[in-house]
């Protein structure tokens, strides 16, 4: 396929190695420097991978719109605009807040466990994140995503915390905190806790490939598709592909 790249950051470069390792074609790169828009050369773009800043998603989303090309959408961040991108004729779409395929079944990990543990109603439960300094959102994408699973299936919680407390904490919510130190690529942690034992889920990411591989499959997954879908339609099509 040809790939468009949009943001040419870390992720950037590392989606760039993966494509071509996989024998795509990078047709163009947009950054700072070269912005996308309604102008730009897209006549041998088959399909856009974005990985930018939350304030420029919705433009992005316009243009791949406007060019009527299919968007992997890996920035976070911006899903509080969701139904003014629910209204963009002609978009076609993935999103999720993040693509690594071993994140994905850790959520699904994190659900089952939530389901078992809540029941029972003896474990209290947290959330933890890190990432490098440099990351723009606090919590991640993953954490919110994460923290939302728990809470469907915790019946003693109901209620996110993200920020800091400073007094005891209302039973009823549930506590996700974050760090941003050094490089860390990303881990998140999920802690049960009872008075006869503990129980930790974790994730941590080696580095950034396995971001960029999880986007650069979902690219050749929606290459042929029209319409808006989730990690879960893209995670179902590998499932039944065997």
């Amino acid at each position: 396929m040809n790939i468009a790249i949009l943001g040419y950051g870390r992720m950037g470069r590392e989606i760039e190695r993966i494509a071509k390792k996989r024998n795509h074609t990078i047709s163009a790169i947009f950054d700072i420097d070269k912005p996308f828009d309604k102008s730009s050369d897209m006549n041998a773009t088959e399909v856009l991978i974005d990985f930018t800043l939350q304030d420029a998603v919705l433009g992005n989303l316009e243009t791949a719109a406007f060019f009527g090309i299919p968007i992997v959408e890996g920035t976070t961040g911006w899903l509080d605009h969701f139904k003014d991108v629910q209204n963009m004729a002609n978009l076609t779409m993935v999103y999720s807040p993040n693509f690594s395929l071993g994140v994905y079944m850790f959520t699904k990990l994190a659900e089952y466990a939530a389901k078992l543990l809540g029941s029972l109603g003896e474990y209290d439960c947290y959330l933890h994140e890190w990432h490098h300094r440099g990351k723009a959102d606090s919590p991640s994408g993953t954490a919110k995503k994460l923290a939302d699973v728990l809470l469907s299936q915790l019946p003693d919680k109901e209620k996110l915390l993200f920020e800091t407390s400073h007094g005891k904490i209302d039973p009823a919510a549930l506590h996700v905190t974050s760090s941003r130190v050094g490089r860390i690529p990303g881990t998140h942690e999920i802690g049960f806790d009872s008075d006869f034992d503990f129980i930790q889920l974790k994730h941590q990411a080696h580095g950034r490939e396995g971001f960029a591989y999880g986007a650069v499959r979902a690219a050749e997954w929606i290459a042929s598709k029209k319409g808006i879908f989730t990690m879960d339609d893209f995670m179902d099509s590998l499932d039944s592909s065997g």
